[in-house]
């Protein structure tokens, strides 16, 4: 897991610092609605870079990469330090989203339901928790309305303010919040998430103002300006993070700045930057689903084979030539023997150790390696990378006691 969000990190960073620059200008320029139809990119981006759109065809030169027994556990320590320590930080971020929804949960049971929810026809409940009106499912809408609701706002003020808030889930605002916590709980390390979410919210919300005001008069527009001033002082507290609150006062002066400035909107017109973020992060990919043969797995886990215990006893020695390939997830599949010496005598511990062996996640096709078998030490064998020659590895005796 943590080696995939790593590799995801950097693209995904640069698209958000992207979108974060661009904001003020599309606000201005192309309105709320298509700002917020830009966040799209994101899992665009991602689907781009995690579906395998090709199978890598590889090739059988292969870049020398020698690992000691030091290293190996040397870089699996480094591993499990970065494992231990991204799941601390997953955990904590899952849990501070499961506090508030615990939260949120209690706020619902002691919740009453209002006098017109017959009326209205959506379900409608009324509590002295919380101080604005926010709205709540994933399978069916609930409105929360704060005491007094009723005496606070006009019929009209009241009918704008619901309608904002079941616009909110008929667009499925709540099930997109869903997908963008789970990808910042994802990606807790990097603040540069937090922020794009925050601004995500803020553009969720200004793009259902326009929604719901397109058609509106000019006098209803007034009115809806002033319900959301009306409720903007009383909701700073009572953040959920999959429910929307009409009044967000972080946000008031330029939401009613879009009020004034509403513009047309066609969701074709959001073609062109998700293709283009699609097509880069394809391009990205080129050379991994290519098999470029300088860019190898690496490896990070290698189980030696058990040199056989009746060949050291009648010192034989020998070694074997294995193809096998790697698979997205740095698993080693598909292992032949196409050369050994002495013909049998090592095959079968080679190809039960090359079994074990993981790389990095980056699929490649058609790896080669020569297990040498030796009863000394050999000789250090001088390969430079690219030079054709396949990684030749030392098997030694004695080191079978060490597993």
């Amino acid at each position: 897991m943590i080696e995939l969000i790593l590799r995801l990190t950097p693209p995904l960073t640069l698209l958000l610092a992207l979108l974060l620059l661009l904001r003020p200008w599309v606000l201005e320029r192309f309105g709320a609605r298509f700002q917020y139809g830009l966040w799209l990119c994101v899992p665009v981006l991602l689907l781009a870079l995690i579906v395998p759109l090709a199978s890598p065809a590889g090739g059988s030169a292969m870049e020398t990469y020698r690992v000691t027994l030091g290293e190996i556990s040397h870089g699996a320590g480094k591993a499990d330090w970065l494992n231990a320590a991204y799941v601390t930080g997953l955990v904590l971020a899952v849990s501070v989203l499961g506090l508030s929804l615990i939260r949120l949960a209690r706020l619902m049971q002691g919740a009453k339901p209002a006098a017109d929810t017959k009326s209205t026809g959506t379900r409608l409940l009324t509590s002295t928790e919380t101080e604005g009106p926010f709205v709540f499912g994933l399978f069916r809408p609930t409105v929360v309305l704060p005491d007094g609701f009723e005496t606070r706002f006009s019929i009209k003020d009241q009918q704008l303010i619901l309608a904002h808030e079941l616009s909110h889930w008929r667009r499925g605002d709540l099930h997109c919040n869903l997908l963008a916590l789970a990808l910042l709980c994802l990606c807790w390390f990097n603040p540069l998430c937090l922020l794009a979410y925050r601004r995500f919210r803020q553009d969720q919300e200004m793009a259902c103002d326009a929604d719901v005001t397109i058609e509106l008069s000019q006098a209803d527009r007034i009115a809806y300006g002033r319900a959301l001033i009306g409720n903007a002082a009383t909701v700073a507290r009572s953040w959920q993070p999959l429910s929307h609150h009409y009044g967000d006062k972080h946000t008031m002066q330029q939401r009613l700045i879009q009020l004034k400035h509403s513009k047309g909107f066609s969701a074709a017109s959001l073609l062109t930057p998700l293709a283009l973020v699609a097509a880069l992060g394809i391009w990205a990919q080129a050379p991994a689903m290519a098999g470029d043969s300088k860019d190898l797995s690496k490896p990070v886990v290698r189980i030696e084979p058990k040199y056989p215990i009746d060949a050291a006893k009648q010192g034989i020695e020998g070694y074997v030539q294995a193809r096998f390939d790697i698979n997205a997830e740095g698993k080693v599949s598909n292992v032949v023997i196409f050369k050994s010496e002495p013909q049998g005598m090592f095959d079968k511990v080679s190809i039960d150790a090359l079994n074990q062996w993981q790389y990095e996640p980056k699929a490649n096709n058609g790896v080669e390696v020569q297990l040498d078998y030796r009863l000394a030490p050999p000789e250090p064998v001088s390969q430079k990378p690219g030079d054709g020659e396949r990684e030749r590895i030392a098997v030694l005796p004695h080191n079978e006691e060490k597993h």
